[in-house]
């Protein structure tokens, strides 16, 4: 039995790399999906691309540094569908950035996104969940092992100063809406998947001149899947994925 059957899901950056594999595999299974990215166009090429997938998809433009973006997916997510079951935060950026030589404006839009946007897009879904009475939801946050280094730059891979912030900075914050949760009584999962290498569109031409054994999208997708379908009692907080030989 299909326990995802009937399902609801929210993903952002669903246009390629991991959100595409996620929202694929998601449809594959019957689920309606909303998929959120910045550009339309290529949200409509991927409408066409799996229009003869069981499930559902609804393709949202927004731009998660942009709080008006954000507001109007949240409402036509409200007018249309009432609200979601499943929110898988996946949208992040990683700008060449230096804290001697860098901009202010790449700073702030790092942390527009990986955390601002994010946290904003989740504290509308959670209200959306209670508006619909939704106490087993599930909220999937995709980071970074970077996250867990105490020195987060000491990696073999292009890694900027305001990326391993901002992941660091989610930890955080995924812990304490966890504890706030739960202390209000709520069912609601809160789940952290912190991620090694993964051989997407970004890194592909780095894999290309530093040779590295790395994740396929595929493997998030088999973890995410076995996240979403644990039993309603039961919550795996944090999993840390990597390729083999890849230290933390």
């Amino acid at each position: 039995m299909n326990s995802l059957l009937n399902k609801t899901a929210l993903i952002t950056d669903a246009t390629d790399g991991i959100g595409k594999a996620i929202l694929e595999e998601l449809m594959s299974k019957g689920l309606k999906v909303i998929g959120l990215a910045r550009d339309m166009n290529q949200l409509k090429l991927l409408a066409e691309e799996l229009k003869g997938k069981p499930g559902k998809l609804y393709p949202l433009q927004c731009d998660l540094s942009l709080q008006n973006d954000i507001e109007g997916a949240l409402e036509w997510i409200e007018k249309n569908l009432g609200s979601v079951d499943i929110l898988i935060n996946n949208a992040a950026i990683n700008l060449d950035w230096s804290i001697i030589t860098g901009g202010i404006e790449e700073l702030k839009k790092t942390l527009d996104i990986n955390i601002i946007g994010l946290m904003c897009i989740t504290k509308g879904i959670l209200q959306l969940m209670k508006n619909k009475g939704i106490d087993n939801g599930i909220i999937i946050n995709i980071n970074d092992i970077c996250s867990l280094k105490s020195l987060p730059l000491a990696n073999d891979r292009p890694i900027s100063p305001a990326y391993a912030s901002s992941k660091s900075a989610l930890i955080t914050l995924t812990e304490s809406l966890r504890l706030e949760l739960a202390q209000n009584g709520s069912n609601i999962k809160i789940i952290t998947i912190s991620l090694g290498l993964v051989d997407t569109e970004l890194t592909q031409q780095w894999l290309k001149e530093n040779s590295r054994l790395a994740l396929k999208p595929k493997n998030v997708v088999d973890t995410l899947l076995f996240l979403l379908q644990n039993p309603e009692n039961m919550l795996i907080q944090h999993l840390i994925i990597t390729p083999i030989r890849e230290i933390i």
